[in-house]
């Protein structure tokens, strides 16, 4: 019994942090635009999409640059996008003048509020201080961390 009872205490603090608390380093990572801490927040699957987007560009790096360029005014040449990793393509977007002109709040503001829970799966609540609003985003358990799922694209 006191091996099953250590066993579990082990396994508490190796998994010990909640989704709140792994939400709040995903949001801090985006406003840090720290895009491999965020791409490593993804669950698999959405890793998985997004190697698959990384593929993708690569048959196209003049037309994809072209409309980096546009759409999230980022300077990025076609070489450059045939080269990304999937990492590089979080910052690329995270950090680009579009998308820091898209986020509505202040980081300040953002609060991770409570979460439930069923097995592995949680839905974390944020809410924003300038409103009433909850915003609930699902979570998966995933190597020992709390990571985005659903679809993240």
């Amino acid at each position: 019994m006191k091996i099953v009872l250590l066993f579990f205490l082990i396994l508490a603090t190796v998994v010990s942090a909640s989704p709140e608390e792994d939400m709040n380093l995903i949001i801090d990572a985006v406003y840090r635009a720290d895009g491999e801490v965020v791409y490593r927040s993804l669950s698999n699957e959405n890793q998985d999409a997004l190697s698959m987007v990384i593929a993708m560009l690569s048959f196209a790096p003049d037309q994809v640059a072209q409309q980096l360029r546009q759409q999230l005014e980022v300077q990025i040449s076609p070489s450059e996008v045939a080269s990304l990793s999937a990492q590089e393509l979080v910052t690329v977007i995270i950090d680009s003048p579009f998308f820091r002109r898209e986020l509505p709040y202040s980081r300040d503001m953002i609060t991770c509020e409570s979460h439930t829970m069923l097995g592995d799966t949680a839905l974390v609540y944020l809410s924003v201080s300038d409103g009433d609003s909850l915003y609930g985003y699902p979570m998966m358990l995933q190597e020992g961390s709390w990571r985005i799922a659903g679809n993240f694209f």
